[in-house]
Order: C-alpha cells, then sequence, then structure tokens
C-alpha cells in the first residue's frame, strides 16, 4: 500500500490543510448566521441556515462545523447534534461575534 504510513511531511501538510479547512469554516458560519438571521437578531433557525443555497454549497459537513464552532464558544444550540427536519425550528445563536478561532488547540484536545 502506497498511502499506509505516508511520510511525516505529508501527514504534517494534511493536518494543517484541514485545521486550516475547519477555521475557515467555523469563522464562516458565523457570518453566514449574521447574513441569514432576522433583522435586529443574532440567531437564525437551523433549518434556515441548512437549507440556504450559500450554506449548501460551502461547507463539507455543515452539522460537524457547527458542532466545532459550539465547541468553541462561538455558538449555541439546544442538544448536541442537529438534524434536518427533527431539528429545523432550533435556533442557532451567535454567542461571540469577535472571538479569533484557535483549530490547533481544538484539535489537539480532540486527540
Amino acid at each position: 500500500m502506497a498511502f499506509a504510513n505516508p511520510p511525516p511531511r505529508v501527514r504534517n501538510s494534511f493536518v494543517n490543510d484541514h485545521e486550516k479547512r475547519i477555521e475557515a469554516e467555523v469563522q464562516q458560519i458565523v457570518t453566514d448566521i449574521q447574513r441569514i438571521k432576522p433583522e435586529g437578531e443574532l440567531h437564525c433557525q437551523f433549518g434556515d441556515l441548512f437549507t440556504d443555497p450559500e450554506v449548501e454549497q460551502y461547507y463539507e459537513a455543515l452539522v460537524g462545523t457547527l458542532k466545532a464552532a459550539k465547541k468553541k464558544g462561538l455558538i449555541q444550540f439546544k442538544g448536541q447534534i442537529l438534524l434536518k427536519g427533527m431539528h429545523d425550528q432550533v435556533q442557532v445563536s451567535i454567542v461571540n461575534v469577535n472571538a479569533k478561532v484557535n483549530a490547533k488547540a481544538t484539535v489537539n484536545a480532540e486527540a
């Protein structure tokens, strides 16, 4: 197998690319909630977020991004995971609009 044990620099490159993608998606989810939210509010409904055309095209795994953003303290919602249909009316709220994300700290904490 050619990819069973990639050299460390290839593995590190993959991890760095993945961390950058997570960081970008977590920052973008706050922007998308602000764009979709009702006027004057800091929240939107999960169903509105899930069916938004821009959101559909951008995220590789919206539910995973929401979970990561919640873990970083940027957003909050009831429960641990949101499912289309069942949780369409659940509010996804922005907790901290100005926080900077440290994807490396989260990845290390999960390891």
